[in-house]
């Protein structure tokens, strides 16, 4: 339906649908969930080579959300939605209320959780590049820079980061069921459709990125993945 002016008119009672996430952001987040799940698994099970592949994958993904969250989309960019302390305060302090507003991308509270969700990632992916298996085997591509007791000190602390990284899943899945429950938010259908849904607002319009900057970016970061995995001997 449109308005006279040709314009998409707003749906029935002030619902309407808006392009909030472009493909690239959306596609690299359930990536990661995906490529984390692996990683997880794979170690569970002791598949030492498969776990090291899917770290990769995971470190290729989480350098793509870095380089995109900074030349990418409006919405992916971090500049956009990173907050200081008293819009993050200002936010919190409605955050009891069902009627809060929508915000178009991440909220507030939100971007810490992306901030601190990307921060343990890297942590446990840089951990592991330097981690040494017992036998010293099944290492890390980048342990020959470092010790064998170091290289073990690290395997423990690549661990103990990833439990605190599994427990901050862990809260950001709480929060989407919160905003789902307690504040009918949908917070699951933008991140698979890329469109909010939601009462009308005032239109905010996203701003695609042009794909060669996705396709330099993938580029860039695959180089500098393959250096990595190959323990930059080439």
């Amino acid at each position: 339906m449109t308005s006279p002016d040709g314009k998409p008119a707003a749906r029935a009672h002030g619902v309407r649908l808006g392009h909030v996430w472009d493909a690239p952001t959306r596609v690299m987040h359930w990536l990661l969930a995906i490529f984390i799940a692996l990683c997880w698994w794979t170690g569970m099970h002791d598949e030492l080579d498969y776990h090291l592949y899917s770290g990769y994958a995971v470190l290729w993904v989480v350098l793509m959300r870095l380089y995109w969250g900074v030349i990418g989309s409006s919405t992916a960019r971090f500049v956009n939605f990173v907050r200081g302390p008293r819009a993050i305060m200002s936010y919190a302090s409605k955050l009891h209320k069902r009627s809060s507003p929508h915000v178009h991308g991440h909220n507030p509270l939100g971007a810490i959780s992306v901030l601190l969700l990307l921060g343990f990632v890297i942590a446990v992916v840089a951990l592991g590049l330097f981690a040494v298996d017992v036998d010293g085997l099944d290492s890390g591509p980048l342990s020959g820079f470092v010790s064998f007791n170091t290289g073990r000190h690290l395997a423990h602390l690549h661990y103990q980061v990833w439990n605190y990284l599994l427990a901050l899943i862990c809260l950001h899945v709480l929060a989407v069921l919160f905003y789902y429950f307690y504040k009918r938010q949908d917070l699951v259908f933008p991140m698979i459709t890329g469109k909010h849904r939601g009462e009308a607002m005032v239109d905010v319009e996203l701003h695609v990125a042009p794909v060669w900057r996705l396709a330099a970016g993938a580029v860039i970061v695959s180089v500098i993945v393959w250096l990595i995995t190959t323990g930059f001997n080439f």
